[in-house]
């Protein structure tokens, strides 16, 4: 190989080398000054946040056990409630049958009256009206008859009147 030719290769090789390392050197720079940059944020930001976090935790304190007793309140109260519905719904299924037993006993109630009524009014058609009828009847019969001899009885006083009666009725 040609001395030259490595020389050159050794030069070029040397250039890159402190390329890199330049590269390299900027890049641990930069890298260095985002960290400070980082640290500094997050210091500001602990700074911050560090009363926010202590308040939270002492308010979580305080009302974990107030949380604890409104848990422990709801749950019996969700208890009682449910006692309370189930009694409730006992009660009303226990009025409403009672409320259909009344209304069975009314219905029977109502078809017994009705049956008396009936029957009551057969009795008083057979018991009073049919006789009251046939009486009515033999009265206008008798009026009828009475009618007729009245009628039979004046002929006989005046003929020339009643032999126009006569004539008209026929």
């Amino acid at each position: 190989m040609n001395p030259a030719l490595l020389t050159l290769f050794i030069a070029c090789v040397a250039v890159a080398s402190l390329v890199q390392a330049g590269v390299l050197y900027a890049f641990y720079k930069s890298v260095r000054q985002s960290t400070l940059r980082m640290q500094e944020i997050l210091g500001r930001l602990e700074h911050k946040t560090d009363p926010i976090l202590t308040t939270t935790q002492a308010i979580l304190e305080d009302a974990q056990p107030k949380i604890s007793e409104i848990t422990a309140n709801l749950a019996e109260a969700s208890a009682v409630i449910r006692a309370q519905v189930s009694q409730v719904a006992d009660s009303t299924g226990e009025i409403v049958e009672r409320v259909r037993m009344q209304a069975v006993r009314l219905d029977e109630l109502v078809h017994s009256t009705l049956e008396k009524v009936e029957t009551a009014t057969n009795f008083l058609q057979d018991s009073v009206v049919r006789p009251v009828r046939r009486v009515h009847a033999i009265v206008q019969a008798l009026g009828a008859g009475l009618s007729f001899f009245k009628r039979g009885h004046s002929q006989r006083r005046s003929p020339d009147v009643g032999g126009e009666e006569e004539e008209m009725f026929i």
